[in-house]
């Protein structure tokens, strides 16, 4: 087995379960490193005091149920890229993220989501 791939897993999967169980923004940011940047449509947030403002919005603007309905629908890991797509209820149908671990550290990650459409 690639420890390598398990090695980026691991760091995945932690990252993950710090957001699911809302363990707080300082769990979370402790996945990436320093100089990390995190990549979404509207702009790049770089270092972690921006990918801390990143998580402060988003995590503000979710629908209140979203965590509880989070489902990890697929996770494929090469060597230090991971790529995963989820779900978070009915709202969020869709959400798609791609991680480049070094280190233990998340150096990088991309990030795109659907909502659906408000009735």
């Amino acid at each position: 087995m690639n420890t390598h791939s398990s090695d980026t897993e691991t760091v995945v999967r932690h990252h993950l379960q710090a957001f699911i169980e809302q363990q707080g923004l300082d769990a979370i940011l402790n996945d990436y490193a320093d100089d990390a940047c995190f990549l979404s449509e509207g702009r790049a947030y770089c270092g972690k005091p921006a990918i801390r403002e990143f998580f402060e919005v988003f995590i503000a603007a979710l629908p209140p149920e979203a965590v509880s309905r989070f489902t990890l629908r697929s996770l494929r890991v090469q060597g230090d890229v991971a790529y995963i797509t989820w779900s978070a209820g009915p709202a969020l149908p869709l959400g798609t993220d791609t991680f480049v671990v070094r280190k233990g550290r998340i150096a990088s990650q991309t990030f795109a989501m659907y909502a659906a459409p408000v009735n």
